[in-house]
């Protein structure tokens, strides 16, 4: 359609196009084009509906200006460019902006019978809550619902890079896995209620005994798993974990319950006791169980192989 028609049908037919837009919850934009020089392009509104003036925070009197007449010069120049994509392309462009709303747009140029883009027509669709439920389902098949640390999968990724990373012969990556001395008994006399504020607290403690570069999960129940990088001697991860004996130790006061617990800890380390991510993991659950077998409130470390 030329330039001359399509003005010619936004005049005869401008409230009725706006009447039907008005009902479309997609945004739509029709902008003229201008060549004013070549390859560069100006932009000017034409037609908007409702949906999309809220969106661009303009109304009609934007009509037959530019971008740069209505935004600051680095969004002006921005919208400039993804424009001129659809009219250099001279076909269909798809463009994603991620501002406070996410837009998904598609931009289609309008070419005349003498083969000029004369408008693009963009429609623009808000995929804000899309995202939004795409990243908490992505946080979710990561992450422990209850406490927000990461869960066995990402832990089993997060071990798999820290290995990998370990190039050092004098550096080792340190596993320490433990949990409470008794949980059930908390669950048993405060109700689950309770039981999960603990374990939410409990999180937070951990988190406060390492340093940002590691890391800290929880498998499920009363696990966690602590993952300590770049440890120069055994005797490191050691101190780490009497550390956290310590801090589980100090009393608790969760909701309407004070008590104390204590804790067991199993301790790996990579390369002296496991060289994989699972052998790891077996070797300082298997140092949990022994370090419970041999009286609880403790840290066993494996022996070296």
């Amino acid at each position: 359609m030329g330039k001359r028609n399509i003005t010619t049908l936004i005049n005869q037919y401008g409230d009725i196009l706006s009447d039907l837009f008005e009902h479309i919850s997609d945004m739509l934009f029709l902008m003229s084009v201008e060549e004013v020089s070549e390859g560069e392009y100006q932009f000017r509104y034409v037609l908007m509906n409702p949906s999309a003036m809220r969106y661009a925070q303009l109304d009609k009197t934007a009509y037959g200006k530019r971008f740069e007449d209505v935004y600051p010069a680095e969004k002006a120049a921005a919208l400039v460019h993804m424009y001129e994509k659809a009219v250099t392309s001279r076909n269909p462009v798809h463009q994603t902006n991620e501002d406070d709303i996410i837009g998904e747009s598609i931009l289609t140029p309008v070419i005349n019978t003498d083969g000029v883009c004369t408008h693009v027509f963009a429609v623009t669709r808000d995929i804000t809550e899309r995202k939004q439920l795409e990243a908490k389902l992505e946080f979710m098949a990561y992450h422990d619902v209850l406490t927000g640390l990461p869960n066995r999968r990402l832990l089993e990724l997060q071990l798999e890079r820290a290995l990998h990373e370990t190039k050092d012969d004098d550096e080792m990556v340190a596993v320490l896995f433990l949990d409470c001395d008794y949980f059930k008994q908390i669950n048993d006399t405060w109700g689950h209620a309770t039981g999960d504020a603990f374990l939410q607290m409990l999180a937070e403690r951990l988190q406060a005994c390492v340093r940002d570069e590691d890391t800290v999960s929880r498998l499920g129940g009363d696990e966690f798993v602590v993952v300590i990088r770049h440890v120069q001697h055994p005797t490191q991860a050691e101190e780490v974990a009497a550390r956290i004996l310590k801090a589980i130790e100090e009393p608790w006061q969760v909701q309407d319950a004070t008590f104390t617990v204590t804790s067991s800890i199993g301790i790996a380390l990579y390369p002296l006791n496991a060289t994989t991510v699972d052998e790891l993991l077996n070797r300082a659950d298997e140092a949990l169980y022994l370090a419970k077998e041999t009286g609880r409130n403790q840290f066993y470390r494996f022996p070296n192989e």
